[in-house]
């Protein structure tokens, strides 16, 4: 069978595309919608839902052809979803309860004859292995350095806990790229510049060739962040068995533990220095997240 996805992003469809693969479909990827570029199709998946969704729903739609799209939070913000002829598809997916409640805030004319799949990440456990080391004084915060991201919040948190545990060499390891907007950038720069020792504590990697490696000598993992559908960085870290530190946004509670999510940074503080079992942390991902677990999900909604 042949399937086209539509992946503008090119980050979080490899799995399903190597699992298609694998049980022998032909598998097309595509980043710009173009009719021909569906020839022969029996499954077109669409992810997310932006431009490439909007284009190709104005167009009739192919006979004998399944068409999938998977929203997520930014997408459907920015209100993307709203903008989409919702006949066209046959199967909506998303990635949490929130993220469907938002969905239909936004585009409350959503047919309801339209299937729509909760179908949360999943993790590859035999990539993100797990690590079994000593707490440590490490901390790693992962996101783009944009304002929805809160690297500020994760900045505030950590000058807290250097005050008061100046004994211990503790460290923020900032993995990302991609300042905005600008004045985020001058109000995060000028913070740091005002706590001299704090600065020093901090530093900022670009990119790195293997992240499941660059973790190994993590213990924690701080996710400020304003919105989430589904943190893959909390995922991935804690299936090496390293401790998410999550703020409590929308959605948190109902995605992840309750002992992993903080209401205040003196909570986020405690969570910092109390020990925890990376066996248990890996745990918590084997039980709610395997990436096999999504692929099952999928593949019933596609049909292979």
């Amino acid at each position: 069978m042949k399937i086209v996805v539509f992946d503008s992003w090119g980050k979080f469809m490899h799995g399903p595309i190597a699992h298609w693969r694998e049980l022998g479909h032909e598998v097309r990827v595509e980043k710009h919608w173009a009719p021909e570029r569906i020839e022969g199709a029996r499954v077109v998946y669409f992810y997310p839902v932006d431009a490439n969704l909007i284009h190709a729903a104005r167009t009739p739609k192919p006979p004998g052809v399944r068409i999938v799209a998977e929203a997520v939070d930014i997408d459907v913000y920015a209100g993307h979803s709203g903008a989409v002829n919702w006949d066209f598809v046959d199967a909506l997916v998303v990635m949490a309860p929130h993220m469907l409640d938002l969905l239909r805030h936004k585009v409350p004319k959503l047919p309801t004859s339209l299937p729509i799949h909760i179908v949360p990440g999943g993790v590859d456990l035999e990539r993100w292995t797990l690590v079994e080391r000593p707490c440590n004084y490490n901390v790693a915060w992962i996101g783009r350095w944009w304002i929805a991201k809160n690297l500020f919040g994760a900045l505030q948190i950590f000058n807290q806990l250097i005050r008061a545990d100046p004994e211990h060499p503790w460290r923020l390891w900032c993995l990302g790229q991609g300042w905005h907007p600008e004045w985020w950038q001058r109000h995060c720069e000028a913070y740091l510049e005002a706590n001299p020792v704090l600065a020093e504590r901090v530093e900022f990697v670009d990119q790195v060739a293997d992240v499941n490696a660059w973790l190994n000598s993590t213990t924690y993992l701080l996710q400020t962040s304003f919105k989430e559908a589904f943190g893959y960085c909390i995922a991935e870290a804690a299936a090496k068995g390293i401790r998410p530190v999550i703020q409590n946004t929308n959605g948190a509670l109902a995605t992840w533990p309750r002992e992993w999510v903080f209401d205040t940074h003196a909570e986020a503080i405690e969570m910092l220095t109390n020990g925890y079992d990376p066996r248990s942390i890996r745990g918590i991902i084997e039980e709610r997240y395997p990436l096999a677990k999504r692929l099952a999900a999928l593949d019933e909604i596609v049909g292979v």
